[in-house]
């Protein structure tokens, strides 16, 4: 069992991520999206500076590497995905993310894995794939490989994270900005085109999406993420983010007034049911509890 505060740190990052990335789709639409990402850690970046003055301990050469996955080349494969698929078969395709860093977790930072553990993350993912249901067509191949990247891209940053990370959650967060902007600057200068026209043209509801996923989906997700990852191993972390997907659609409902079924409602439960699993809430006879 976590601890309550610990908890609700793990709690906090998929209610923002859902919510965030169910709501980011008109902007992921108008906005490049390596453009996009430089918007929001530009912002981040500026926002870190002003409100803290902690040095950063966490070596600069580790930083640079950790940044590079997790933000430039995770965001802009993810929301270059985003771009083509519905939102439902982006989220169950980044769930990927959450087995590749438990595995690289054991693989490069020594982590012990458990029947416990595996069985309850499984679980676990079968009710994100019932709450999403299957595609009725499978998804175009290119957007669907370049978000299941983007997840094994984030999943190695959060190993990273954990392993070199020597800073808070807000001040590890300014240095993922102050590394990754300028990342992100000559890749968009390099990549992209059009930026200038996005920001001209951009809509009410478009910079509203930017700003909410900014906020709640980067700025307050990562503060207590990165903190989470000081607290608790990442085999321990990363099933909370499976929480993305019923939030995320719960969100499309009090938002975007779309439905949700039984069948939803009962993969939600079959999710939260591997979470307790992964966390020892509940036992099962054949699972080897470590």
């Amino acid at each position: 069992m976590l601890p309550p505060r610990t908890l609700l740190l793990a709690l906090l990052p998929p209610v923002c991520w859902g919510a965030g990335f169910t709501l980011a789709k008109p902007a992921a639409q108008h906005f490049p999206p390596l453009f996009m990402m430089l918007l929001i850690y530009g912002f981040i970046a500026l926002a870190t500076t002003l409100t803290s003055r902690t040095a950063i301990k966490t070596p600069w050469r580790h930083v640079v590497i950790i940044s590079a996955f997790a933000v430039t080349i995770q965001g802009a494969l993810a929301l270059w995905g985003l771009k083509t698929l519905n939102a439902a078969t982006a989220n169950l395709l980044l769930q990927a993310q959450v087995p590749a860093a438990v595995f690289m977790g054991w693989l490069l930072a020594g982590e012990a894995l458990n029947a416990r553990k595996l069985i309850g993350t499984l679980i676990a993912l079968l009710g994100v794939v019932i709450v999403i249901g299957l595609p009725v067509e499978k998804p175009p191949l290119l957007p669907t490989l370049a978000v299941i990247a983007s997840g094994v891209f984030w999943a190695m940053g959060q190993v990273l994270t954990r392993m070199h990370g020597r800073d808070d959650g807000l001040t590890m967060l300014r240095a993922n900005a102050l590394a990754g902007t300028p990342q992100l600057i000559l890749a968009t200068f390099l990549l992209e085109q059009g930026q200038w026209q996005s920001l001209t043209s951009a809509n009410v509801v478009q910079w509203a999406a930017l700003a909410f996923v900014a906020v709640f989906g980067f700025y307050l997700a990562y503060q207590a993420w990165f903190s989470l990852l000081r607290r608790v191993r990442v085999d321990e972390a990363m099933p909370f983010i499976l929480l993305m997907t019923p939030i995320g659609i719960a969100t499309a409902a009090l938002v975007l007034g779309e439905e949700i079924n039984r069948v939803q409602v009962m993969g939600g439960l079959i999710l939260l049911f591997g979470l307790a699993v992964v966390y020892d809430v509940v036992r099962l006879p054949f699972a080897r509890r470590v």
